[in-house]
């Protein structure tokens, strides 16, 4: 059971990712003990998305993926990982868990990012809007949001709750959503929402969106 702590968010308040920028302006100390503040909380996030994946039945899911803390230019400015079932591993869709400076979330998702060497299209993947009303009929709406690809991370997104209860608002957002892909997700806000159980957050929404990722 891993918490999940203001300082994991915190490592993310970073001014500067670029590590030619931040030697510019940082000394070797410095920047070595930067360098192991992220690898201490990706080591953390590392080991937390192991363990979910080892909770998850392993002749359904394939082998997790978990994004490394650089890509050797750049500190990342969110960690993340990556749920595959087993017979869509080849697939773009995916369910993602990502930290942030704002947030942790758990979320259904269409990869662009080399899916035309990927197995499904943006147009398969939407049709599962059409699903979304009856997959939520059990679960807590609280915590779960839409967006759609081009939305920048940061900002608010839909409410699942008003996206159900609106629908000239879920008609617009499925009508925008349609020209990219929708992202529909459970999160934690940071100083707004305590997570005791990282593992336990991310294994919950996992499997609460599995129907879901199932139809696919």
């Amino acid at each position: 059971m891993t918490e999940l702590t203001e300082d994991m968010f915190a490592i993310f308040d970073q001014p500067e990712f670029s590590f030619k920028k931040i030697k510019e302006n940082h000394s070797p100390e410095e920047v070595a003990q930067l360098k192991d503040e992220f690898k201490a909380v990706w080591q953390t996030w590392k080991a937390v998305n192991q363990t979910v994946a080892k909770k998850l039945p392993n002749e359904k899911f394939a082998k997790v993926h978990v994004e490394s803390w650089t890509n050797g230019w750049n500190l990342r400015d969110h960690y993340w990982a990556s749920y595959r079932l087993a017979r869509l591993e080849n697939a773009s869709s995916c369910i993602g868990v990502m930290l942030d400076k704002k947030q942790l979330q758990v979320y259904l998702m269409f990869q662009h990012y080399k899916s035309e060497s990927r197995d499904g299209t943006p147009e398969e993947y939407n049709h599962l809007l059409t699903d979304i009303p009856d997959w939520c009929k059990n679960i807590d709406k609280s915590y779960w949001y839409l967006w759609d690809k081009d939305e920048m991370e940061f900002v608010d997104h839909l409410s699942l709750e008003k996206y159900l209860n609106d629908s000239s608002v879920q008609k617009q957002f499925n009508d925008e959503a349609k020209k990219t892909s929708f992202l529909l997700g459970k999160f934690a806000f940071r100083k707004q929402d305590r997570v005791d159980d990282m593992e336990e957050f991310i294994l919950s929404g996992i499997n609460e969106l599995t129907p879901l990722y199932e139809k696919l």
